[in-house]
């Protein structure tokens, strides 16, 4: 660069006769400030490279028809190539099916369109080394436009040994789950019978004994329950199932459900007077979540004999729970770290009052999760209050209930008094000569009869009534009869109404419906009155002196002796301790319900389910495992419950709804 200044200055001297000396001086001049600024522009440039190389995220340009236009070090690192192997190459060289095969289309399409599919967005995908190995990378394509042509910038982030991590992380947590929960649970089960005196009294010393060993193990499963809460949140696995709810109702619940905890610290709840009715559209456990963690907070740092006050107001459309207590208050310095993990005041009330510190941060992200605010106002020595905020749900207006129609309008029919029912049965046909004609052959059979033509008010009806069966026909005008069933299944909660298609096309749908709809049967039209009988009557109806049978699929012994301890004289439980064990025994006996563990020493429980499910009459099935169930397994089954998440009371709770429903009363 300075030979090239020197030999511009010299011509430009040289040629001083010719021209004006000044203009000479200004000429030089100005090519003096042309080659610094170009010094400083190649330096700059220099730099940046400098930076881009040494970026640990691989960067690639390319032009319109996806050659490869420049790359940076990283990308050399990542993928193994050398630079000239990459350049003026289609970036499709570093991708794995099915993005190889997609990449020109996605091109193609944006410059025809204009349709930005992946331009803008982060999003994960495979790639392809060198060697042949695939592996995940988080992508990013932004487009640039340079000196009038179209190009595209990528910035490539392998995320392999993250996932890897994760994956470890989760099986950890998977084994963690099962391996403490399910022991935890048989421990709980068991004491929790000696405490009920239902394997017969027990010595007063012993029963404090077995007292401090139930609440030890309470204390245990809460923290296990804990940390795998603050896993999943922090997963983003959290699932929220929504609904109306009102507020003052739950909070009510969640008083009754920590009253004996608020009772063992000598602390009284107090729910405000006058406290109006409001509806937040929330999910109901969740929030009873929230407000255990809240209520036992506020009793654990109260002093004896105190008062914990609890009330509901309504600000703007913002509904109010707070939760009042009269401790020792939280100094202003713990404002930014209360609602962190493991946060506590000071350690000596963590081992004065016991708790993980993880309580106030799940209930924080349950809140946020709905999209509302939780803080908390304090005066140390006087106490603290805590509170969430809720935006108000607004119940729709329903329709004022229709009178029935006389029954010669194939609306509403029923079978003489004389003639005991042997169930209410809910016709959903559009059709008026077939809605008449099934109401006829029903009656026959001693059933009571309520037909509707559409799905509106067929809901209306199931909001009203207690039906045994509903028949439902799959074209229906405002709904199709699949599309119903499978929003009268979201709704269900422990019960499972028999549902039977009847229709033109039911053979035709039959093989393409999941099994999650728990359809009873399928019947074409013309209707097979003997078909139609037999179905209702497996759904509906079961002998006053059968006894429930259990199939419980378990390979934890101390949980099988437990849970036939629980359930003796209640029902008869048979026992498989593997897959193919329940295979068999599901293929050849017949059950009233299932209980069902998913890991298994030679499978997964999860895959019983289809099987399952085959078996007509729909035998119900309960997931009891120590693994959270994701939603799609949930909608396959009747229920999901958590290994040391639910009680003995309650597991034979759901053990006879769900038993109940299936036509048996006998649990």
């Amino acid at each position: 660069m300075t030979a090239s200044f020197l030999f511009t200055g010299i011509i430009l001297l040289f040629d001083w006769k010719n021209q004006n000396w000044l203009e000479s001086i200004l000429l030089l001049f100005i090519v003096a400030i042309f080659l610094f600024y170009r010094k400083q522009s190649l330096a700059n440039e220099n730099h940046l490279h400098a930076l881009l190389d040494n970026v640990s995220d691989a960067i690639i340009t390319i032009d319109a028809k996806g050659s490869i236009l420049s790359v940076n070090n990283a990308v050399e690192h990542m993928f193994g190539y050398h630079l000239s192997e990459l350049l003026n190459n289609n970036i499709k060289k570093l991708m794995s099916a099915p993005y190889k095969e997609l990449h020109d289309s996605y091109l193609s399409n944006y410059q025809k369109t204009g349709q930005k599919h992946i331009i803008g967005k982060t999003r994960e995908v495979d790639a392809l080394r060198r060697n042949g190995e695939i592996f995940e990378v988080e992508l990013w394509v932004h487009e640039l436009n340079y000196k009038g042509s179209v190009q595209f910038m990528g910035v490539i982030r392998d995320i392999s040994e993250r996932k890897h991590v994760d994956k470890i992380k989760t099986e950890f947590i998977s084994t963690v789950s099962h391996e403490l929960r399910t022991p935890l649970t048989s421990i709980r089960g068991s004491l929790g019978m000696l405490k009920s005196g239902v394997l017969g009294k027990v010595p007063e010393k012993a029963d404090r004994m077995i007292e401090l060993a139930h609440n030890n193990t309470e204390r245990l499963i809460n923290l296990v329950n804990d940390i795998l809460d603050v896993e999943k949140i922090q997963a983003g696995k959290i699932e929220l199932k929504l609904e109306s709810i009102n507020i003052t109702d739950l909070v009510k619940q969640s008083m009754a459900s920590n009253d004996a905890y608020a009772a063992s610290c000598q602390v009284s709840l107090q729910l405000e007077e006058n406290t109006a009715n409001f509806q937040v559209y929330a999910d109901n456990q969740r929030l009873q979540q929230v407000m255990a963690n809240l209520i036992s907070n506020a009793a654990k740092f109260s002093p004896e004999n105190a008062l914990v006050s609890i009330s509901i107001k309504k600000e703007n459309e913002l509904v109010r729970v707070s939760v009042s207590d009269h401790g020792t208050g939280i100094p202003e310095e713990y404002r930014n770290k209360i609602f962190q993990k493991f946060s506590q005041v000071d350690s000596t009330d963590t081992r004065q009052k016991g708790g993980t510190g993880l309580g106030l941060n799940i209930t924080k992200a349950i809140i946020d999760h709905h999209g509302g605010h939780i803080d908390y106002s304090s005066e140390e020595g006087k106490g603290s209050t805590f509170f969430f905020e809720l935006p108000e749900y607004h119940v729709p207006n329903l329709k004022p209930t229709q009178e029935p129609l006389p029954s010669a309008a194939g609306i509403v029919t029923t079978i003489g008094k004389k003639v005991k029912s042997h169930g209410h049965i809910l016709v959903l046909e559009d059709e008026k000569d077939i809605a008449t004609l099934l109401s006829l052959l029903l009656e026959q059979q001693n059933f009571k009869v309520t037909t509707c033509s559409n799905s509106n008010d067929a809901k209306q009806l199931l909001e009203e009534n207690q039906f045994d069966a509903i028949t439902v026909d799959i074209r229906l005008p405002e709904q199709d009869g699949l599309s119903f069933v499978k929003e009268v299944r979201s709704k269900e909660t422990g019960k499972c109404i028999p549902i039977i298609i009847i229709s033109a096309e039911a053979e035709l749908n039959k093989n393409k419906t999941p099994s999650a709809l728990r359809i009873i049967d399928w019947i074409d039209k013309p209707i097979n009155t003997e078909h139609l009988n037999k179905a209702l009557q497996q759904a509906i109806t079961k002998s006053p002196n059968h006894q429930t049978t259990i199939l419980h699929i378990e390979d934890n012994s101390d949980l099988i002796e437990m849970m036939s301890g629980l359930l003796a004289n209640k029902a008869v439980v048979i026992h498989a301790e593997s897959v193919q064990s329940a295979k068999e025994k599901i293929a050849s006996e017949t059950f009233d319900l299932i209980i069902l563990d998913i890991g298994l020493p030679d499978g997964s429980g999860l895959d019983l389910i289809p099987l399952i499910n085959e078996k007509k009459p729909l035998v119900p099935i309960i997931i009891f495992s120590a693994q959270v169930v994701e939603a799609d397994i949930i909608n396959q089954v009747d229920a999901a419950l958590v290994k040391s998440k639910i009680s003995n009371e309650e597991l034979v709770d759901v053990i006879k709804k769900l038993t109940l429903s299936s036509g048996n009363n006998n649990v």
